[in-house]
């Protein structure tokens, strides 16, 4: 998700003394230990000498100003080759970065939405050439932008097919965020379904908008993710946060996801800029 809405908070795994990881989604109990004790690069294939080319690109972003801290962990053959701090975790107290600290997740909390889907797939909720109206009826009337006429007004037209959860999941079902130029994403400004205050506000802004493109004919980076999130709330009859806990953070052993960060660890929590 993006700015203001749903933001995952996330912290490194191998804070702990091993990283646990699911099998699979079929063996979810049972679970490998791996051990986050480093190893010899080379023990692994890795030149000891060309990593220092990654350390050295972290430090500058660091020494430049671009960052203010970084993490950086590689593994290769379920082994860690190499797991480093560097900066700071608050610039203005210079407090440094460890190898607990958590962060805002922010867009890479899109992937997570991901795997919440196709768990849900796995679980026979949905199918990827199901019409997205199937499971979203808002969605029947989507018309689609085709250019405007003499007096600038648009003019809209039916999809040459209802879009797909295949294209939702693809981001070429035709949503977008808004945040271009053009006369759609003008529309997006204008009802603002980013400023919603739940899902269904913003499925129902979004059924209001023109698709930007037929469905499957283009690419661009949407809202389908948060498209996704409502379906699971509703394929799971959970909220988002709570399906994600129960199915992936809790089986995973990620004990410092979440929406939110409580008291007793935000002395972790790395600070942004505004």
């Amino acid at each position: 998700m993006k700015n203001g809405r749903l933001v995952l908070v996330l912290a490194i795994a191998a804070v702990c003394p091993t990283i646990a990881f699911q099998v699979s989604a079929q063996t979810a109990s049972r679970r490998t230990a791996v051990d986050a004790t480093t190893v010899r690069p080379e023990s692994v294939g890795f030149s000891s000498e060309r990593l220092e080319n990654l350390h050295k690109l972290i430090q500058d972003e660091i020494d430049q100003k671009q960052l203010a801290g970084a993490i950086t962990i590689l593994a290769r053959h379920g082994k860690i080759v190499d797991y480093r701090v560097y900066g700071e975790r608050d610039m203005e107290s210079h407090t440094p970065m460890t190898k607990d600290t958590i962060f805002r997740d922010y867009s890479m909390t899109k992937p997570v939405t991901g795997v919440a889907m196709m768990i849900l797939y796995e679980q026979g909720k949905w199918l990827p050439n199901d019409p997205i109206a199937k499971y979203i009826p808002e969605f029947k009337d989507l018309k689609v932008f085709n250019g405007v006429d003499k007096e600038g007004k648009p003019i809209l037209v039916a999809p040459d097919h209802p879009p797909t959860m295949r294209e939702l999941m693809s981001h070429s079902a035709g949503f977008s965020y808004g945040s271009g130029n053009t006369v759609v994403d003008a529309m997006y400004k204008e009802i603002k379904p980013l400023q919603s205050a739940n899902l269904q506000e913003m499925i129902d802004k979004l059924a209001k908008i023109p698709l930007n493109y037929q469905p499957g004919k283009g690419w661009t980076y949407s809202l389908s993710m948060d498209v996704e999130a409502y379906l699971v709330e509703k394929f799971s009859g959970q909220s988002l946060p709570d399906f994600m806990r129960d199915h992936i953070f809790n089986p995973l052993g990620m004990k410092d996801v979440g929406f939110f960060v409580p008291q007793e660890k935000q002395s972790r929590f790395a600070t942004t800029i505004a």
